[in-house]
């Protein structure tokens, strides 16, 4: 399988292949303990909450007799095994709250609907459900707001009932900045200090002008095509622009358009905002837009790839405006497109990759980045930093000479250098307790941001004993949310329920509350589904 393949999720029939390679209920597993299963985790060195809620959860279940292991690995790792090979049990993943989340669609119709369990689909669960689907599938196409709103929170309320996975915390964004070093920082609802309003906001306090910006992992490319990784969207966002930015309101807000004007509900034109230029000097123009749509589109862009796939045609109307037609109405489109995809030069990319040595633009390594945004490339030394600089001909030119993201590999590393001054601040987040010890340094602010984050335990549906609502219900009920909330993330973070985050307030279904923790009243939920239990105490299936 090639690249593109792998990132697109073009394979097809893998989830229909796991699901026939366990014993049919009612059949051999009839009466027998229900098996072992083991939580998939990142490594501490990636995130230490994970693998503490992972042993926490693991221990819940031995409350109703079951056998439960929590399996760290490396990140990368349990994504290809969750995402693309669908070869898991249980997995905990911080969804984070990038500005594109904002709209519910990745919660809803993303997670949700069942033809989204594809390889690299973010239904990873597998999980089904004839009154989940046609509402996953119909917010997505509704126009009015409030009519979407209200399918939105019945979806909300459908999916908690069915639990394919638990929502343990909603997470604030645990980071730090030095107060000698940086002024003028603007919060990002779930990107907190180290987002895209800080970076063109900020104003280094003397020195070279630099912000001196700490990270734990590194950038995986600067490919603006083969993107699928919300901190590597970060960085690529300063290079490349989008048609529109989600604001620090969390509203989308024209950028590299200045307008747009709906004729119906498939049809848009956009208006190009003028006198942008290239990094290298050529002008951007609207045969660079419709070039951006073309291309994508043809080679299978990943995280874009079901958008585009629904973009019938981009037309050039006059030497400013687009046009956009949909084959349907699309609801996101404004955040998910729009706000997120990057646009590229024509200039550049149309001889990629007959004359740059691959035979997929998703291969590129892209070494050298020519976008328009508001940061020229410098350089990045793998494994080290990587360096932009401000680019004072944007028309919303940084207030910084230019950002160095540092690598330092782990939380530890990185708080110790912002304590000692050799970091100015965090990118992204830093372990709650590194945070609440950074409060004690002089001129460090240290604290928890509001983020629409959340942390998810998600089951896979296809695979037993996860394949029956009622033992995921009754798991709901044994989950150590409180727990999780005060111990591993120190309190700052709330018991999770509904896959929307209270922080996101409009889509959010507020009738929607964690259960409280309650092994009878689990136990007696497993008992009425036709559950028991042996003379050791080991969960049955039931007999029949």
């Amino acid at each position: 399988m090639d690249r593109r393949q792998f990132l697109s999720g073009t394979v097809a029939g893998i989830g229909a292949g796991l699901g026939g390679t366990f014993p049919a209920f009612g059949q051999s597993m009839a009466g027998k303990p229900v098996e072992k299963r083991s939580i998939i985790t990142s490594t501490a060195q990636f995130d230490p909450a994970r693998p503490e809620m992972a042993k926490l959860c693991a221990q819940a279940a031995k409350t109703i007799g079951w056998e439960v292991e929590a399996n760290p690995i490396d990140y990368n790792e349990g994504v290809q095994k969750v995402m693309m090979q669908h070869e898991y049990d249980m997995w905990i993943l911080s969804l984070a709250g990038s500005p594109n989340r904002i709209d519910p669609n990745i919660f809803i119709f993303g997670m949700h609907y069942s033809g989204e369990y594809r390889r690299g689909g973010f239904n990873w669960m597998g999980y089904k459900s004839d009154k989940v689907d046609p509402l996953a599938l119909g917010q997505s196409k509704q126009m009015d707001l409030e009519a979407r709103r209200k399918t939105v929170l019945e979806a909300q309320q459908l999916v908690f009932d069915d639990q394919p996975g638990t929502v343990l915390a909603y997470p604030q964004i645990t980071q730090a900045y030095r107060s000698d070093k940086l002024k003028g920082l603007v919060p990002m609802l779930g990107e907190g200090i180290g987002g895209f309003w800080s970076d063109v906001s900020m104003e280094v306090i003397g020195g070279d002008g630099y912000s001196r910006t700490g990270i734990n992992v590194d950038l995986k490319h600067l490919n603006p095509l083969a993107g699928t990784d919300v901190l590597n969207f970060m960085d690529i966002g300063s290079i490349y622009d989008t048609l529109y930015k989600i604001g620090p309101d969390g509203k989308p807000q024209p950028w590299a358009a200045t307008g747009i004007k709906f004729t119906g509900d498939k049809t848009m034109d956009i208006t190009l905002r003028p006198g942008m230029k290239w990094h290298d000097g050529k002008p951007f123009t609207v045969e660079d837009v419709k070039f951006s749509f073309d291309y994508q589109k043809k080679w299978k862009a990943p995280y874009f790839l079901a958008s585009l796939e629904n973009v019938e045609a981009v037309e050039v109307v006059d030497g400013s405006t687009v046009r956009i037609r949909l084959v349907e109405p699309a609801a996101p489109f404004l955040a998910l497109i729009l706000s997120s995809m990057f646009m590229i030069p024509k200039h550049i990319w149309q001889d990629i990759p007959d004359k740059a040595g691959v035979d997929d633009p998703l291969k590129l390594p892209n070494d050298n980045p020519i976008g328009s945004g508001a940061f020229k490339f410098d350089y990045w030394r793998r494994g080290a930093e990587y360096k932009v600089s401000a680019n004072k001909d944007h028309f919303r030119p940084p207030k910084c000479a230019g950002i160095i993201r540092v690598l330092y590999g782990s939380h530890d590393a990185t708080a110790a250098a912002i304590e000692k001054g050799d970091c100015d601040r965090s990118r992204y987040i830093l372990s709650p307790a590194l945070v609440d010890a950074l409060k004690k340094a002089p001129n460090v602010v240290a604290k928890g941001y509001p983020s629409h984050a959340f942390y998810h335990l998600g089951y896979h549906c296809r695979i037993k004993p996860f394949d029956d609502a009622n033992f995921r219900r009754a798991l709901n009920y044994v989950m150590p949310r409180q727990l999780i909330s005060d111990l591993v993330l120190i309190g700052y973070a709330e018991p999770g329920a509904s896959v929307i985050s209270p922080s996101n307030a409009y889509w959010h279904n507020s009738a929607i509350k964690p259960p409280p923790e309650n092994v009878k009243t689990a136990r007696d939920m497993l008992a009425k589904a036709g559950y028991s239990w042996d003379s050791q105490g080991r969960l049955l299936y039931p007999k029949s």
